[in-house]
């Protein structure tokens, strides 16, 4: 089952653990818990100001579809920061 991890103000929507019982991608994943669309928009992309660890490497680094095509495996971890701004 792969595991999602919420930090920051995500936890208040999601919990900080999220154990998601079927494979897919990230989005296909997050379309599935994000239902009034917290993380994703409605072109099914992830919102700015997120970034995304997959098993402690950002995706922003790897392969630019990684997270709408790879199928996640049981052991994988997805974390989930928020990119806070103030001032």
């Amino acid at each position: 089952m792969p595991k999602l991890i919420f930090e920051g103000p995500l936890i208040s929507f999601f919990g900080k653990y999220v154990e998601i019982k079927k494979n897919g991608s990230i989005i296909d994943l997050l379309m599935d818990i994000d239902k009034a669309g917290i993380l994703i928009d409605k072109s099914m992309r992830i919102k700015p100001g997120i970034i995304i660890l997959l098993n402690g490497k950002d995706t922003r680094l790897l392969d630019k579809s990684l997270v709408n095509t790879r199928v996640l495996s049981e052991t994988d971890e997805v974390t989930f920061i928020p990119v806070n701004h103030g001032g």
